[in-house]
This record gives C-alpha cells, sequence and structure tokens, in this order.
C-alpha cells in the first residue's frame, strides 16, 4: 500500500480552478500507477483533498491525495475503504483508511474529567450530555464537513470566514480530547509540543492490557 500527497490529479474532474492540467502529468502518473500493478481504494467523503485557502475566483480545489494497493493486499483485506476527513489543521484532508467490521463502543459509566471546568459552557454540557466530548468531537467534525461543502459551492469570503470558525470550534475540541486521554494516564506534567492525544491513547491501551487476568 503507499498513499498520500502525489501532487497531480488523474483527470479534469479532480480539479477545480486553477492552472490547467498538463496532460503529460496525468499520463505519467496513470502509467506510474499501472506499471506498479497498483488500484486505488474506493473513497467516501469530499472528492477534494486540497484547498489553496483562497477565495473567489483565486480558489482552487484538487484531489491531490489517494491510497493505491496491489492485489495481494487486496486478498487478504477485501473490506478497504478510504475517508477523506474535513481539513482542519493543513491544506490537505486527512485519508483514514479501515478494514473489515466496526465494532461498537462498550457503554461507560459516568466519571467526571477536571478539563470540562475550562469549558464555556460547562452546566449546560454535563446537563445535555454528561460530558460525552467524543460525540460532540464528531458534531465539530460533521459541521466542518457541511462548512467545506459550502465553500466549494460558493467561494466567497463570507463562506471562507464560516469555515474558518468551524475549523477553530473544531480544534478546540482536539484539545478536550487530549487532555480526556491525559488524564485517563493519570499524566498531570508533560512537556508542550506536537499533539500528544495518540500517545496517551496508547498508553491507557497498554496499561489496561497490563491489568488483565490472562490465567487464574
Amino acid at each position: 500500500m503507499i498513499g498520500g500527497d502525489f501532487n497531480v490529479v488523474l483527470n479534469d474532474e479532480e480539479k477545480i480552478g486553477g492552472i490547467p492540467i498538463l496532460a503529460q502529468d496525468i499520463k505519467d502518473f496513470a502509467f506510474c500507477i499501472n506499471s506498479c500493478e497498483l488500484e486505488e481504494i474506493q473513497f467516501k467523503g469530499n472528492p477534494f483533498t486540497w484547498w489553496n485557502g483562497r477565495a473567489t475566483n483565486d480558489c482552487i480545489f484538487e484531489r491531490l491525495d489517494r491510497m493505491l494497493l496491489n492485489a495481494e493486499l487486496q486478498n487478504w483485506f477485501t473490506h478497504l475503504e478510504v475517508e477523506h476527513l474535513a481539513r482542519t489543521c493543513s491544506d490537505h484532508a486527512p485519508l483514514l483508511c479501515t478494514y473489515g467490521e466496526v465494532t461498537q463502543n462498550q457503554h461507560r459509566p459516568f466519571k467526571f474529567l477536571k478539563f470540562w471546568v475550562d469549558y464555556e459552557s460547562f452546566f449546560g454540557t454535563v446537563e445535555s450530555t454528561y460530558g460525552d466530548i467524543f460525540k460532540q468531537f464528531i458534531i465539530r467534525e460533521e459541521i466542518v464537513r457541511i462548512k467545506e461543502n459550502l465553500f466549494e459551492e460558493s467561494p466567497s469570503s463570507g463562506n471562507r470566514s464560516l469555515l474558518q470558525q468551524s475549523q477553530a470550534e473544531h480544534k478546540k475540541y482536539l484539545h478536550y480530547e487530549e487532555e480526556y486521554w491525559r488524564q485517563k494516564y493519570g499524566i498531570d506534567k508533560f512537556v508542550e509540543g506536537d499533539r500528544n492525544t495518540k500517545f496517551f491513547h496508547n498508553l491507557v491501551k497498554g496499561r489496561r492490557k497490563r491489568l488483565q487476568i490472562q490465567r487464574i
């Protein structure tokens, strides 16, 4: 499997606005894919994975990011799927590759998390959702998707402002998610830098695994 930003499109339908596509670039990219005997994984979500950050006549949307795999991997994983996530921290959309059936999350008992007090609507949030930060995170991500589609249909300065506001709200909930996993592992202090959400999540999973009883 190979994936990421290839910085080239495969046809005219994968681009809106900007400089015309060079036919030779499209042929070279298609020839490379065929020579390596790769196939593209079907995707869902927004068809465009890159935006130049501008509005009106200077606005450009392109599909530059994709996931490719060979026949052997397709035999191992028959239900691979790629989802184009919302563009929040970059001008490129993250690609989420999944396979098989999605397991439902188990119900968890209510627990108070101290980072909730930093939220401006703390009491209302607790009363309405019992502090389900993950549900709120999904809602904010969906709002970003809607604003992206609205801006692509009408790339005005006003719609760009609405998109940027929804992206800022989404980033705030990214912070809440990070604080959740940090508290779950019991770390009070850590060096600020790159986002540590995945790091804390893996630590919690590792601790749970160590606490499991394998045999008596």
